[in-house]
């Protein structure tokens, strides 16, 4: 499971300074490198749009000065607690009642008019809560719950939805553990369920990929398999790597998972929601856009489009990008180069501490992430065996290479 941090996260760092007018907000780390300041200069902040947030509890929100201004306007227009109904809203003891949905929250439309900073990009949106997760154990009963919050905000009119939950092993029962290769979009119900809300309700549900690529499971976690969620991983902040942490996509899917990516220090809870924020500004746009063309929007404004991979997905999208793409302008996407030898110096136009290398078995499937540190001028590159192409990263540069 990863919607709490566990033993392993490290503080979460939510804000970048920087050096701005007084008038303007300080961006959080993942809003400055999305370049969020595009989307505010527009006057782009979710008004109008209705967001729902299931998650594992929303402890202490109504006492965030982050989230003070959603109270204050009343746009909380909804609230259920499927796991303990007769608990106060907001209520209740921390590890059991969890704040990770509070944390989510202010990342999808928190500021903090104090300190003048800004965490999230829909602090004018209405928000529909749910809590569908405990804290204190892990059961099936929860993805019930999951799927019920679902359906009670499509009857509401929620179209875009944050779930920052995912479920593969660690349940209090280990015979409702689920195995790796059920992660094929569906298996599991909860995947079944997100993709026809997709298909079905015109719904946008944004996904957690989740945090296990470094432990034995590795892979995304459902409901991140589900083909119609647009899952987000986590990337680093300068160097648009993924974060290590950040689980990769099965192998055996014949399409890409994660889709895209963000900045998140301490989970990829805390970049899918990030995401929920840049899809409600692109609605608030354009209402006439169908779900499907806003996740084709973030994914084709990501740096690694078009050449996805199953570990970043299409790369990190930024608002200048998908605002150039909603006025019909053209981007920049990666160069490409076409060799029979079997390596190929680059030269690299800017320094860079360290060039990463996704070689992948085919189009969209890494076998392995190699990082070149301190490459200087010109790097050599060999392509190693059974490799067909190369993503090279510099910076948040891609060049895809085709090894003939």
């Amino acid at each position: 499971m990863y919607h709490t941090l566990g033993s392993k996260a490290l503080p979460v760092q939510l804000f970048k300074p920087a050096t701005l007018p007084i008038s303007s907000p300080v961006l959080g780390f993942a809003l400055e490198q999305i370049e969020a300041k595009a989307f505010l200069q527009e006057g782009l902040n979710g008004a109008g749009i209705k967001i729902g947030i299931i998650d594992g509890g929303f402890l202490k929100a109504n006492k965030s000065k982050s989230l003070k201004h959603v109270f204050e306007a009343e746009r909380v227009k909804n609230y259920q607690d499927f796991v303990t109904p007769e608990l106060t809203p907001y209520d209740g003891i921390a590890r059991l009642d969890d704040g990770h949905g509070t944390e989510v929250w202010q990342l999808i439309g928190g500021k903090h008019p104090g300190k003048n900073i800004q965490y999230g990009l829909a602090t004018h949106a209405e928000y529909y809560l749910a809590r569908t997760d405990h804290g204190a154990y892990e059961k099936r009963i929860e993805e019930d719950h999951l799927i019920a919050a679902l359906e009670q905000m499509h009857r509401m009119g929620v179209r875009l939805v944050n779930v920052s939950l995912g479920y593969n092993i660690g349940y209090t029962n280990p015979e409702e553990n689920y195995r790796r290769e059920q992660m094929d979009g569906k298996s599991t119900l909860l995947a079944k369920t997100i993709s026809a809300a997709a298909l079905e309700k015109g719904m946008l549900i944004i996904v957690a990929a989740g945090n296990e690529a470094l432990d034995p499971w590795q892979i995304v976690s459902t409901p991140g398999d589900a083909e119609h969620a647009l899952t987000v991983g986590a990337s680093k902040f300068d160097i648009w790597d993924k974060m290590n942490y950040s689980s990769i996509g099965p192998s055996w899917l014949p399409y890409v998972k994660p889709d895209i990516a963000v900045y998140a220090s301490s989970g990829t809870s805390y970049a899918a929601p990030v995401v929920t924020g840049m899809a409600a500004c692109i609605w608030q746009r354009d209402s006439t856009l169908s779900n499907f063309e806003v996740m084709d929007l973030l994914k084709s404004a990501g740096n690694f489009h078009p050449y996805a991979n199953n570990y970043l997905g299409h790369g990190v999208p930024t608002c200048t990008r998908i605002l150039k793409l909603m006025d019909g302008q053209t981007i920049s996407r990666p160069n490409t180069l076409r060799t029979k030898k079997k390596s190929v110096k680059i030269p690299l136009k800017t320094e860079a501490s360290y060039v990463v290398a996704f070689h992948k078995t085919n189009e969209k499937n890494v076998a392995n992430r190699y990082m070149y540190r301190n490459p200087g001028e010109t790097l050599k590159i060999k392509r190693p065996d059974r490799i067909r192409q190369t993503s090279l990263l510099v910076g948040k540069e891609v060049l895809e290479i085709f090894w003939e």
